[in-house]
C-alpha cells in the first residue's frame, strides 16, 4: 500500500494563525468557485466580445473550452485531494519543483489575484452608477459605490467564511435564474429566425477555426476562477472528498450553462444579425426588451448587480486567503498570516487587502475610466495567472510520479495535463500575438519584470533566512491520520507533503 508523505514537525504551541477547520460544506466549496466564475457576469459583459470572433460557432468555442478548462480542473482536483492548501497553487508548485520555484509561483499568483478585485469593482461601480442614474435618477460618482462594495464585501468575510458563501450562493441562484428564465423563452419562441444548429460547426465562425482560438482567450477570462475553491481548502470540510468536486463540478456547471445561454443568444438574435451582436454593448438587456418587455429588464440589470456582488464575494475571500498563506509562509509580512483570535477568520489580511483594493480601483478607474479598466485589468491578471496554469499541469506528472508512483496514471497525470498544456499555452501566445496595442502593450513587460523582481526578493530572502524560504508549501492545516503526523507532534496541527 503507498504510503503518504510524511510530516515534518511544527514548534509546539505557536500560533501559526489556523483558519476555522470544517466551517465550509460541499455546496458553500462549490458556490465559492461558481461565485467566482459568475456565469451570468460571462454571459451578460462577455457574450458580445465572443461572438465578435467565433460569430454563430461561439457555443461550439465553448464546448471546447469547457474541455479545457475540465482538464486543468482535473490537475488541481489530483493535487487538492492530497495537499488541501489555501496556498492553493504555489504550495503545489513547491511540492513539485522546491520551494524557490513555488516561492516565484506564489508572486505571479499574488498579482493574478490582486488585479482580479479592482477590476471587478470598477465594473460595479461603473454599472451601479449607470443604472441608478438611468432609472433613478441618483446621480453620484462611480466610485462611491466601489468604495461601498469593497466596505460591504470587507466586512463579510471578517464575521464568517459561511455566511459569506450562502450570500454568495443565494446571489447565483438568483442571477441564474432571472437571466435563464429569459434564454428558455427565447428558445421556446424560436427566436428571431429559428433554432440555429450551425451554432455547433466551425464553420459558422468568420474565420474558421482562426475565430474559435481568437474567442479562446475570453473564453478563460469566463472561466477565470474557477479554481477558488481551492484557497478555502483548510476550512472546507472532508477537503480530499469535497475539492475534487467543488472543482470539476462547478466547471462542469458552468460549461453547460455557457453553451446553453451562448446558444439562446444566438438564437435570439438570429444567423444573420451576429455583427449586431457583436456589437452590442448589452445584449442580453436587449434580448429582454425585445422578448419580454422593459419590466424585465430591470430585473436582469438586478441579476448583473447580483452576479457583481457574488462574484466579489468570492474573489475577495480567495485573495484573503492567498494573502494570509503568503504571509503565514513568510513571501508577505508574518503579520498578515495571522487569523482572528475567536473568529478564525484572516483578519489582518481582510484589513490589507481591503485597502490595497481601494488603491487600485481608485487608479485604475480614474486612468481609464471604470469600464475601459474592467477589460485592461482583465487581460493584465489573465497574463499572469495562464503561467501558472501551465506550470501546475507540468508539476503535477512530478509530483505523482515521485510521491505517489503506485497511483500514477497517464490518462490523469500525463495526458490529462499535456492536453491542458496545449490549450492555455495557445492562449498565451495568442494573448501576445500580434502583440496588443496601446495600453495592453505595457502589461507583458509588467509582468516579466514582476517576475524578475520575484526571483530577487526570492534570493535575497534566502540569503537572510533560507529557513522562511524553506518553509513554502510546508504549513498545511487540516485532519489528518495518525500515520500522516510528523515524529514530535501528538496532534494533528498541520502536515507537509513533501
Amino acid at each position: 500500500m503507498n504510503q503518504p508523505p510524511t510530516s515534518v514537525a511544527l514548534e509546539r504551541g505557536k500560533d501559526y494563525g489556523e483558519l476555522k477547520r470544517g466551517a465550509l460544506g460541499l455546496p458553500s466549496a462549490m458556490a465559492m468557485s461558481l461565485a467566482f466564475i459568475s456565469p451570468t457576469i460571462g454571459v451578460i459583459f462577455i457574450s458580445a466580445l465572443i461572438a465578435s470572433h467565433a460569430g454563430a460557432a461561439s457555443p461550439l468555442a465553448f464546448v471546447v473550452g469547457t474541455l479545457a478548462v475540465a482538464l486543468m480542473a482535473s490537475t488541481l482536483a489530483q493535487f487538492s485531494k492530497r495537499i488541501p492548501s489555501a496556498g492553493t497553487f504555489y504550495t503545489f508548485i513547491a511540492r513539485s519543483f522546491g520551494s524557490p520555484v513555488g516561492f516565484v509561483a506564489g508572486w505571479l499568483l499574488l498579482l493574478a489575484y490582486t488585479l482580479q478585485s479592482p477590476l471587478n469593482t470598477n465594473l460595479f461601480g461603473s454599472f451601479v452608477g449607470g443604472l441608478l442614474q438611468s432609472d433613478f435618477g441618483i446621480n453620484l460618482p462611480w466610485w462611491v459605490y466601489s468604495i461601498f462594495i469593497i466596505a460591504f464585501v470587507g466586512a463579510l468575510a471578517w464575521f464568517s467564511i459561511h455566511r459569506s458563501m450562502q450570500l454568495d450562493l443565494a446571489f447565483v441562484v438568483a442571477e441564474v435564474t432571472v437571466v435563464g428564465i429569459l434564454l428558455v423563452l427565447i428558445l421556446i419562441k424560436g427566436g428571431a429566425q429559428g433554432q440555429v444548429p450551425q451554432a455547433f460547426s466551425p464553420t459558422s465562425s468568420p474565420t474558421g477555426f482562426s475565430g474559435l482560438g481568437l474567442a479562446f482567450i475570453f473564453i478563460i477570462f469566463a472561466f477565470f476562477g474557477f479554481e477558488s475553491s481551492t484557497t478555502v481548502a483548510e476550512e472546507v470540510h472532508e477537503p480530499r472528498r469535497n475539492l475534487p468536486i467543488a472543482l470539476v463540478g462547478s466547471v462542469v456547471l458552468t460549461g453547460v450553462w455557457f453553451v446553453f445561454a451562448l446558444y439562446a443568444v444566438i438564437v435570439g438574435y438570429g444567423p444573420s444579425h451576429i455583427n449586431d451582436l457583436a456589437n452590442a454593448s448589452a445584449p442580453v438587456t436587449d434580448l429582454a426588451s425585445r422578448y419580454i418587455g422593459s419590466w424585465y429588464v430591470t430585473l436582469v440589470s438586478l441579476a448583473a448587480i447580483s452576479a457583481n456582488i457574488a462574484v466579489l464575494i468570492a474573489i475577495h475571500n480567495a485573495n484573503f486567503r492567498i494573502i494570509y498563506a503568503l504571509g503565514r509562509e513568510k513571501l508577505l509580512p508574518s503579520v498578515l498570516g495571522k487569523t482572528h483570535p475567536t473568529l478564525k477568520t484572516p483578519s489582518n489580511a481582510i484589513l490589507a487587502y481591503s485597502a490595497l483594493t481601494l488603491v487600485m480601483t481608485l487608479f485604475f478607474g480614474l486612468l481609464w475610466g471604470p469600464m475601459a479598466a474592467f477589460g485592461n485589468v482583465g487581460y493584465f491578471s489573465s497574463l499572469a495567472m495562464l503561467p501558472i496554469y501551465i506550470t501546475t499541469n507540468v508539476a503535477l506528472f512530478f509530483f505523482i510520479r515521485r510521491n505517489y508512483p503506485s497511483e500514477f496514471s497517464w490518462v490523469l497525470h500525463a495526458l490529462f495535463p499535456l492536453l491542458a498544456i496545449g490549450a492555455f499555452g495557445a492562449a498565451l501566445v495568442s494573448s501576445l500575438y500580434p502583440f496588443p496595442a496601446a495600453p495592453l502593450n505595457v502589461f507583458p513587460f509588467i509582468t516579466v519584470a514582476w517576475v524578475a523582481a520575484g526571483i530577487v526578493w526570492m534570493l535575497v530572502l534566502r540569503r537572510r533566512s533560507p529557513a522562511n524560504v524553506d518553509l513554502i508549501g510546508r504549513i498545511i492545516f487540516h485532519d489528518v491520520e495518525p500515520r500522516d503526523l510528523g515524529p514530535d507532534l501528538d496532534v494533528p496541527l498541520a502536515t507537509n507533503p513533501s
